[in-house]
């Protein structure tokens, strides 16, 4: 989890270091950064070199990815990185816990089924292809591909 950092000043930004987060804690580096001149509001973590990540963040949103892959996934930084290149909001990453439900998709199709309501993601999703229409007040058309 190697952070690029960079410092703002007067509408520019320039690099200063690339940090291994897993290695120093929050307090640790903000305490350098004052004793080398820099505020809070100076610095900011610009991706990560190790991951091909460019998403901007604050460093407390980047210990709290920090905090979420060694609490949630035990070390296992893969979905933060995958949610990351989506471009995912920090935020959301944060704030959400995904749980991984198998390697295979047909025990995946079992687990869905089985924990939510398919159909609404069923119908979501052809409406939005227009394989289904629906018009309010008369009900739900299909395309009929055999004209």
């Amino acid at each position: 989890m190697i952070a690029d950092i960079r410092i703002r000043d007067s509408g520019y930004s320039e690099p200063l270091c690339k940090l291994d987060l897993m290695r120093f804690s929050e307090e640790q580096i903000r305490d350098r950064m004052r004793e080398r001149g820099f505020s809070d509001e100076s610095f900011s973590v610009c991706g990560f070199v190790d991951w091909g990540v460019d998403t901007q963040m604050i460093l407390s949103e980047a210990y709290g990815l920090k905090r979420c892959i060694q609490e949630f996934y035990h070390g296992d930084e893969s979905i933060v990185i995958h949610l990351l290149k989506k471009h995912i909001d920090v935020k959301y990453i944060i704030s959400h816990y995904y749980r991984f439900i198998s390697k295979d998709e047909y025990d995946t199709a079992l687990y869905l089924l089985e924990h939510t309501n398919i159909i609404q993601f069923m119908l979501a999703k052809a409406l939005d292809d227009g394989v289904l229409a629906s018009i309010k007040g008369k009900g739900f058309y299909i395309a009929d591909i055999k004209i």
